[in-house]
């Protein structure tokens, strides 16, 4: 799957990227509810973040459930208690829920204001941890001899896994809502379902406000650059462990699909269909100009007439994935919602990528039959089904 994403480091050197917008859908669910729908259940509840469905919200309670560990622990330390509600994992992202009362919190602190968390952590077992890096490295670098391989691993593995996690899948914290000394947080951390039922302990210590208000840090290596903590609103430390029980991973097609948008002739060849979004990699059948880096004062070369423009391709993209069909026989409109494109370009003129299109509201992939891309519907049932190791074998 995503053969182009896994090229791209290899065609660096002959390929400019024409475009790069990535899709947060999955990352950055949106932020407001539809006011008509309700909360079914508590991860619901839990993650607000998602939208319901009005029509059923039960449904996107059962989706959720089915990706969903409720953990419900509280520990109290110096007065503040922290509450670590539960987990929903989708086999790319963790996502976890977490209260926080605390005395005294400043009252500048309300929705989605940055907060200090960078000594908050989220980590595996050591051992558990040196298999994942392991596996990731496998899944990453398909085509490195088995030296380079093992030079890599050791090298992820030289970093530690503090540092690991901060650069290979950094755990985000979004404040939710402010209600009285109530904090609601959301936190967020890119893991992939390498392990069955991974065990992670959630570490928590000196939560504060930045000195500036805003916190916009940079990191080099483990040197930061940036303003500090402030106010202290949760000094810790305090440890949640946890075994992670579902997990909802996304349904993986290849074919091989033509379809026309825009004036733009498509070749689909992998189909990624998750709970949040869906993610389809495609080629362009003909040639397209690519894009030229020039020096100030040069002028750009004259675009090869015979080939498409790149702005062309570009704006095909964001209408190509237009919907798709569920098992009872409804049609979710995705045309509006926006997703993420990449486009790479070679000399040549052959162009490949990745488009992405998210939904309203969290789909279980299972139950999805068709997608409609440009015009066209394609039957995920004559697709090629991709059969890989699911997590833990």
């Amino acid at each position: 799957m995503k053969t182009w994403k896994r090229l791209i480091s290899g065609l660096l050197a002959l390929a400019l990227l024409a475009s790069l917008s990535c899709a947060a859908l999955a990352a950055e669910p949106k932020a407001e509810k539809t006011a008509a729908a309700k909360s079914a259940g508590q991860f619901s509840q839990w993650f607000p973040r998602f939208e319901q469905d009005p029509a059923a919200p039960e449904a996107v309670e059962a989706v959720l459930a089915k990706m969903g560990t409720a953990i419900k622990q509280s520990k109290t330390v110096g007065g503040v208690t922290a509450t670590l509600n539960g987990a929903v994992w989708d086999g790319d992202t963790l996502r976890l829920s977490l209260a926080v009362k605390a005395p005294g919190i400043p009252k500048e602190v309300a929705e989605k204001t940055n907060l200090y968390t960078e000594e908050c952590s989220l980590t595996l077992p050591e051992e558990t941890w040196k298999e994942y890096v392991r596996k990731d490295e496998e899944a990453r670098s398909e085509k490195l001899s088995k030296e380079l391989l093992e030079q890599s691993i050791q090298t992820r593995l030289e970093e530690g896994q503090v540092s690991y996690w901060r650069f290979h899948g950094m755990l985000d914290f979004y404040l939710l809502s402010r209600e009285g000394n109530t904090l609601t947080f959301e936190a967020g951390m890119s893991l992939r379902d390498y392990l069955k039922q991974p065990e992670l302990t959630l570490h928590l210590e000196n939560i504060a406000t930045y000195e500036d208000g805003k916190g916009e840090v940079t990191w080099r290596g483990d040197q930061r650059t940036g303003p500090g903590p402030k106010d202290t609103i949760l000094k810790g430390p305090m440890d949640f462990t946890f075994k992670l029980g579902n997990v909802l991973p996304a349904m993986k097609y290849t074919g091989d699909v033509k379809v026309t948008a825009e004036g733009v002739p498509f070749r689909f060849t992998g189909f990624e269909v998750g709970p949040f979004e869906m993610n389809v990699d495609y080629e362009v059948v003909t040639s397209v100009n690519s894009i030229h880096v020039t020096r100030p004062g040069e002028p750009e070369p004259a675009a090869d007439p015979d080939k498409l423009d790149h702005q062309d391709v570009s704006k095909a993209l964001h209408k190509v994935v237009q919907g798709l069909w569920t098992k009872d026989g409804k049609y979710v409109d995705l045309s509006q919602r926006g997703g993420g494109s990449s486009m790479i370009t070679s000399p040549e003129g052959t162009c490949g990528g990745n488009v992405g299109g998210g939904y309203p509201h969290p789909i279980d992939p299972a139950t999805v039959t068709a997608v409609k891309l440009g015009e066209t519907r394609v039957e995920l049932a004559k697709l090629k089904i991709v059969t890989e190791q699911t997590a833990g074998e």
